[in-house]
């Protein structure tokens, strides 16, 4: 079963309306059936432009006309992919699934230019194959210079992604994982506490794997690194990683989180692999110290369950705490503080230094660092050891300052120009670069400043003693 199709003009601008023909299809005479135009340009191989019905005369041939033409914006080939019958309207109380249209390929396809500057009717072919070189150019570019060190390649494993089909990217591919993987060192694990516990029941391996079963994996595959060595070829390949986990994120409606990096050099050829889980970041010491208390879990499990301000404050401390990228961390940890700021100190009043003079320029608790200010020099941790020296005044201006350059431009660059001009805040992010030898540094305290503050409002909305 095949026919022939094309679409006129051979040569189209956005928006120019066009009609379609459909020729040598005596299979589906007197009948309706749905047409496809698929596009191809320096990006997407194909892509499914538009889908219509059209009806088949006597003799096997119909058209179709658009007054309205394309909506596509970029340079373009467009052609007839396929048509094939509609199947008749889906009745819902059918026990039979709807059926899908039976779609056939052209014999011969006719390519349409669209946005073409200057192809002519008898350029369109070399047209599709210069789009097809603009768009091996634009997805085989190496990550590094070329000749310069030594080759590397780089697969990473990313959970918490369903990828459907390969995607090329700029400096390779994402690849779906087409095999489904089991949790089975999580089943060993409970089985494991399981024991250690007592308990007789034991994970039943065919349900687990039935029930548990994930697909939700994806690789990133960089297949051209140049770098002087394999850390800087790590680094290369985890730089481009974070970009296409924060595009997929948002993509995909989804969460994705590399674990595992697999790094080969070429000459001589040897492969690397390494994890990417987190090292614990938490509390070492054990015991009532560390918090490992059946009463202190009721405590701040009675400041949850009462407050609902409380659960979002340790919710975001507890976003904070994964956030992997420095100044997003800064970011997200002043927002701690300024949301229990705004429900806790009073907007419009004066703020005065610990030398008794005014905060600059008149600023009050009606504004974001005064308002901080006054959080935790009320909540009593004004007299601690601050980086560099400095007094509370001095740490509240940077850590506003790093939180500043994040929301206004993504990320502290101090060499950037535009952000130098920002005399408001760039000197003051510019200290958190720096620290008084033997302190832990800036973001630490920072971190714990946030955990005492959110400690505070447990404490006062805590039921148990």
């Amino acid at each position: 079963m095949t026919f022939e199709a094309r679409i006129e003009p051979s040569v189209l601008k956005m928006g120019q309306p066009f009609t379609v023909f459909v020729n040598d299809a005596p299979q589906w005479s007197n009948k309706t059936i749905n047409v496809q135009i698929e596009s191809s340009d320096d990006i997407e191989p194909l892509t499914m432009s538009m889908s219509f019905s059209m009806d088949i005369g006597d003799e096997g041939t119909g058209s179709w006309h658009h007054a309205s033409g394309f909506e596509i914006e970029h340079e373009s080939v467009v052609f007839v992919s396929a048509a094939g019958l509609t199947p008749p309207p889906f009745d819902p109380a059918s026990p039979q699934a709807p059926l899908a249209p039976e779609f056939v390929r052209p014999e011969s396809v006719s390519l349409t230019a669209l946005n073409s500057p200057s192809t002519a009717s008898d350029k369109v072919v070399d047209l599709y194959f210069d789009l097809q070189k603009r768009r091996e150019a634009r997805f085989e570019q190496p990550l590094g210079t070329p000749g310069q060190g030594s080759q590397f390649r780089a697969a990473v494993l990313v959970d918490g992604l369903l990828i459907t089909q390969p995607i090329q990217t700029t400096h390779g591919a994402v690849h779906p994982q087409a095999l489904e993987v089991c949790d089975g060192d999580v089943r060993d694990l409970i089985n494991a506490s399981l024991e250690t516990l007592g308990w007789p029941g034991r994970v039943n391996d065919e349900a687990w794997n039935q029930q548990l079963n994930r697909n939700d994996f994806a690789v990133f595959e960089f297949p051209n690194i140049w770098a002087a060595d394999e850390a800087e070829a790590d680094a290369l390949a985890m730089a481009e990683t974070d970009k296409l986990v924060l595009t997929l994120a948002y993509l995909r409606h989804a969460a994705p989180r590399p674990i595992l990096v697999a790094l080969e050099s070429r000459t001589p050829q040897h492969i690397r692999f390494r994890s990417l889980r987190g090292v614990y970041t938490g509390n070492l010491i054990g015991g009532f110290m560390g918090g490992e208390s059946p009463r202190e879990l009721l405590r701040v499990g009675s400041a949850l369950a009462m407050s609902p301000k409380v659960e979002l404050y340790v919710n975001l401390y507890l976003e904070a705490r994964r956030e992997k990228q420095e100044d997003s961390r800064y970011f997200k940890l002043w927002a701690v503080l300024e949301i229990v700021a705004i429900n806790e100190i009073a907007a419009g009043a004066k703020v005065s230094l610990d030398d008794g003079t005014q905060w600059p320029n008149g600023g009050t608790t009606s504004q974001a660092a005064p308002r901080v200010f006054e959080l935790v020099r009320s909540t009593g941790l004004a007299g601690r050891q601050w980086p560099d020296g400095g007094d509370l005044y001095d740490f509240v201006r940077s850590v506003y300052g790093r939180r500043n350059a994040t929301a206004h431009y993504g990320r502290f660059v101090p060499t950037d120009p535009a952000q130098q001009t920002q005399a408001q805040w760039h000197p003051w992010a510019v200290r958190t670069l720096s620290v008084e030898s033997g302190h832990p540094g800036w973001l630490w305290e920072l971190d714990n400043v946030v955990h005492e503050i959110v400690g505070s409002q447990i404490a006062k909305n805590a039921t148990v003693r």
